[in-house]
């Protein structure tokens, strides 16, 4: 039971749809994706200690790339998706051998860099629809569509997260987490792993970026590019830091419904009230929350 206890939430979202009105339909799609964020990034700041502030651009670019290729090339829903998703990845090893040199914050500051380097790209080209972004129509069940495409991304990296946890695979990623060094002396090729766990982040960011374009029916580089996105993920990530299956998806679901109510509650004053349990949180819990906790 307590190995399945992850994918209990799961099971739940799997049936909830048939129950729930547009609004909430929305809403739990919005956790999901922040959920997805999440887990992708933890690929790199939990199991290897490398904070990806800047992750947020391969999730950018992979919905640029999925809105060109459905809405301008017209394939399928899910050939766009994965297409989205692999042009993140080359993205990610056309500039690993240069970011994947550096540590800690000069490892963070260089990946927001280019985060913001691709949100000013893709506001002057005209492929990208500049400062006018691009739309698309979309089915009628879109919303039911971007619901259970979330909730499968979502299942694959919690899937991932436990596999990683467990195996000795994960083992040999926390070594060059602890001491890269003893790592390489004990014939660990450090290189690769760092840029493998870098690629498949790109990955599924860029699959979450399609899916969220999709689901909005319309992307700009502000809202695809925008720091409160990494803020958030790494708000959640720090304190999932005691829980790496299950932290960030209760935390994502906590987040959201915070973010929900003050938003609804205080449109002009939210920011303030949210960076405040922001920060009061962090202080707090600086070594994140334990799951046996609840």
């Amino acid at each position: 039971m307590k190995r399945l206890s992850p994918f209990i939430p799961i099971f739940i979202l799997l049936l909830l749809p048939f129950e729930l009105n547009p609004y909430w339909l929305r809403l739990l799609t919005s956790f999901m994706l922040l959920a997805c964020l999440s887990y992708s990034h933890n690929l790199l700041f939990y199991f290897l200690g490398y904070p990806a502030f800047g992750g947020i651009a391969f999730f950018g670019f992979g919905a640029y790339a999925f809105s060109i290729l459905y809405n301008s090339y017209n394939l399928p829903f899910p050939l766009s998706l994965i297409l989205g998703g692999l042009s993140s990845s080359l993205l990610a090893i056309l500039v690993a051998p240069i970011i994947m040199r550096l540590k800690s914050h000069y490892f963070a500051i260089a990946t927001l860099a280019l985060q913001l380097c691709l949100m000013e790209l893709a506001q002057n080209l005209e492929i990208t629809g500049g400062t006018m972004g691009i739309a698309f129509n979309v089915p009628k069940d879109s919303n039911l569509i971007s619901y259970y495409s979330s909730l499968i991304l979502l299942s694959v990296l919690l899937l991932l997260t436990l596999f990683l946890e467990r195996s000795r695979l994960g083992l040999t990623i926390k070594a060059i987490r602890e001491d890269e060094i003893t790592a390489m002396s004990i014939g660990i090729n450090t290189t690769l792993y760092r840029s493998l766990a870098f690629v498949i982040m790109a990955l599924f960011l860029g699959i979450a970026g399609g899916v969220f374009s999709f689901w909005n029916a319309y992307v700009d580089a502000p809202t695809l590019f925008n720091p409160m996105l990494s803020v958030k993920t790494f708000f959640i990530l720090t304190l999932s830091l005691s829980s790496p299956v299950h932290g960030p998806l209760l935390w994502s679901f906590i987040f959201e419904a915070i973010f929900e109510m003050l938003w609804s509650r205080f449109l002009v004053l939210h920011g303030l009230f949210l960076g405040l349990a922001i920060v009061l949180l962090i202080l707090t819990f600086p070594k994140g929350i334990s799951w046996k906790r609840f």
